[in-house]
């Protein structure tokens, strides 16, 4: 009896433990018990069931040794990008996996490479005892032929000596990728001689993904005009700074421009110089001019307020007449800046017909002009402005 109780019926071994010995197996040592299994041929990582043999004289005693792993599997998985449809496979994700007993690397379900996106993936580490470890690594999967789009990168104009900002206005977006990156190679640019160069654009997202795009820049010898030029851009800031704050949108940028223009810059139409550049810093300075002058100004804040505009002129027709068109969002509009005939009708972004009414109802050919070189304006105006009481006024327009 008390070698019964003295020998344990249960022994447990951890993988990766050292095997027992004889004395593991009893409460107490007994040099006179005899253990008749070799189990010096197993290690500690043959999991299993054994029976281990002992008798003391005439009495024996059979012993289960169970060698087991409790203790699931360490390991690394790392994010993969490929291509849609192309192969992936487990060892891809996996960097390390670590265990006493082999480990078996598997998907917890296979991933999707048909479609674009960025996805986790359940890779799945598990022993030779059943343990589990669950790795979740990243998986994007791109489509090749979508390369990052680079914007606003335009062919300038500079003279020789100033200088020239080539990132200002230029955004690059790429999909799946809200960091890709953007070089400009401008090292062929001289701006101290005269000439056209080449700038080239590069973009380059995470997946490696290539646009490139170049334009030109145009390197002028200074005219004769050049500081009136300085002069005509620093009082279109200065203006511009008073007229517009952040929460106009489009619209109300340009009638805080068209008003402005209107009301600043007095009616005479004996000013002959017919320079761009010389008759909008006369109207920015307060001037009086004609309709030239009242034209280039508006046109010279426009374009500064960040506008597309359009020089337009009667042709044919009795003398001479000058407006502009504005693109509001995807639309062209016609804007006639100057301040006459404003009791019959005041044309801020206005229309093809509301034009060719003025011209057969307010004062023939007034606005007669090529319609094909031009783009065609929508049906109705977003915008209606009168003038009363010394002053313009805007309303808005239901827009179908």
């Amino acid at each position: 009896m008390r070698f019964q109780e003295n020998i344990r019926s249960v022994v447990t071994v951890e993988a990766g433990e050292a095997m027992p010995t004889r004395e593991d197996f009893m409460e107490d040592p007994w040099d006179s018990v005899v253990m008749d299994t070799d189990i010096g041929k197993l290690t500690s990582v043959q999991l299993g069931v054994y029976p281990v043999e002992f008798h003391w004289g005439p009495i024996t005693k059979s012993v289960t040794l169970f060698i087991r792993d409790s203790v699931p599997p360490k390991g690394e998985a790392r994010d993969v990008i490929r291509k849609v449809g192309e192969e992936v496979t487990v060892d891809d994700f996996v960097v390390s996996a670590e265990d006493v007993t082999p480990v078996n690397k598997y998907f917890y379900s296979d991933p999707d490479m048909t479609e674009e996106g960025t996805r986790t993936v359940r890779v799945v580490l598990e022993d030779a005892g059943g343990n589990q470890t669950i790795l979740t690594p990243k998986l994007s999967v791109y489509d090749p032929e979508k390369k990052p789009e680079i914007r606003g990168m335009l062919d300038q104009m500079v003279y020789v000596g100033e200088t020239i900002s080539y990132r200002n206005g230029v955004t690059v977006t790429a999909d799946q990728d809200t960091n890709p990156q953007l070089e400009i190679d401008s090292a062929s640019v001289d701006l101290d001689h005269a000439g056209v160069y080449p700038v080239t654009y590069t973009a380059t997202d995470k997946f490696g993904r290539v646009s490139r795009e170049t334009v030109r820049i145009t390197v002028a010898d200074l005219p004769d005009n050049y500081y009136d030029m300085l002069e005509a851009d620093r009082l279109a800031d200065e203006t511009l700074a008073a007229l517009i704050s952040p929460t106009m949108d489009e619209i109300d940028k340009a009638f805080a421009i068209f008003r402005w223009v209107r009301k600043s810059i007095p009616w005479n139409n004996t000013r002959t110089p017919r320079d761009e550049v010389e008759e909008s810093l006369a109207g920015l300075r307060g001037e009086s001019g004609d309709c030239f002058t009242h034209a280039v100004t508006c046109k010279r804040l426009l374009e500064h307020a960040g506008f597309e505009v359009l020089f337009l002129h009667r042709d044919p027709g009795p003398g001479q007449h000058y407006w502009l068109m504005v693109r509001i969002g995807k639309s062209w509009y016609h804007m006639d800046p100057s301040p006459v005939y404003m009791h019959q009708q005041v044309n801020f972004l206005a229309t093809d017909e509301e034009l060719d009414w003025f011209s057969y109802t307010v004062r023939p050919n007034y606005y007669i002009h090529n319609y094909t070189d031009y783009p065609a304006t929508p049906l109705v105006s977003p915008a209606k402005v009168v003038y009363k009481k010394g002053d313009y006024y805007m309303t808005r327009t239901e827009q179908n």
